[in-house]
């Protein structure tokens, strides 16, 4: 279980401003691109831990307000129907102090079987065992009756990809019908910040080739492979805990207390990257560019057509439960 922290701290530590100074004036913006929500409640840690059923609500909000559904029960229907295989992907790199969060997990879980999707037609897959385990689905132990797959175990055909090339999780090529991708709001010290786009990485046989050029080049053509391009159904990212500066593991250095959820992966880590670059200069540290760490890679998603990372035309949807 992931140590407690006490609500004072969480409180503390949690900044509004990042979440709804920096976008609240642009909530239920006019756009002509994708929606991009961005769900926020400071009650979301009781007693110490992270409440299920409140980070379940903000979930569904999240997705929502995604997809403009007017319920939730609606909201899940329009992505993803009963007769098909969904892949799941966490991420677990940094163990128990900061993946995403077995309640995130659990829920998602949840909504799909809720929709009718099989228990066996649900794959959970990441790098390590602890990486599983620390989302929530030990190996000893799978909950919910679904499969759980590490990638290197599984792993198929070498795909080439622009400049990408390596071996990707065969069930990614060759099973799923639909991928829900949980990241975590990361920093990363080679390309500036790790969402959606690259979560990927443990996705496939050899992430530490691809980090020539600060990792851009591979993550743009990595997520331009029809398995992920045209798979995406939602990402639902985890952004109770964050990391803003350093390494992309270790203890939480920030607490939104959010989630965010989208449907392009191009406007949900472009979202994101602000979301990280407002709270550093809340807390006067350098932008990524000025560290040198610029995620270029998400301008060069959308120059590729992997979707929108202008601004002005994503719609910002922000709530607060």
């Amino acid at each position: 279980m992931r140590a407690p922290i006490d609500r004072r701290t969480f409180l503390a530590r949690s900044s509004v401003a990042a979440a709804s100074v920096a976008f609240g004036r642009r909530t239920w913006a006019a756009a002509d691109g994708p929606n991009v929500a961005v769900v926020r409640c400071d009650r979301v840690l009781r007693d110490g831990r992270l409440d299920a059923g409140l980070l379940g609500q903000m979930v569904d909000r999240a997705v929502m307000l995604a997809t403009g559904a007017k319920s939730a029960d609606n909201a899940w229907e329009s992505l993803f129907s009963s007769d098909e295989k969904v892949g799941i992907k966490p991420n677990g790199l940094a163990g128990y102090e900061c993946s995403t969060a077995p309640e995130v997990v659990a829920h998602c879980v949840h909504r799909l079987q809720g929709l009718g999707v099989k228990p066996d037609n649900i794959i959970v897959w990441e790098e390590q065992p602890v990486q599983l385990a620390a989302c929530g689905v030990p190996l000893d132990q799978v909950p919910w009756g679904v499969r759980a797959l590490l990638t290197h175990d599984n792993l198929g055909d070498t795909v080439t990809s622009e400049r990408f090339q390596d071996r990707v999780f065969a069930p990614l090529l060759n099973e799923v019908d639909a991928v829900l991708n949980l990241p975590i709001l990361k920093c990363h010290p080679i390309c500036g910040v790790t969402l959606a786009m690259k979560n990927h990485f443990g996705s496939i046989g050899r992430p530490a080739d691809q980090h020539f050029e600060q990792c851009h080049p591979a993550i743009v053509g990595l997520s331009g492979i029809s398995a992920i391009k045209d798979r995406t159904r939602l990402i639902v990212t985890d952004c109770t805990r964050a990391l803003i500066q350093g390494e992309a593991t270790g203890e939480p250095q920030w607490y939104p207390g959010t989630i965010m959820a989208a449907t392009d992966p191009v406007a949900h880590d472009a979202t994101g990257w602000r979301m990280l670059e407002a709270e550093r200069a809340r807390r006067g540290m350098p932008t990524f560019a000025a560290a040198g760490v610029e995620p270029r890679y998400i301008k060069m998603a959308e120059d590729a057509g992997l979707g929108i990372a202008d601004e002005s035309r994503i719609s910002l949807r922000t709530a607060e439960l």
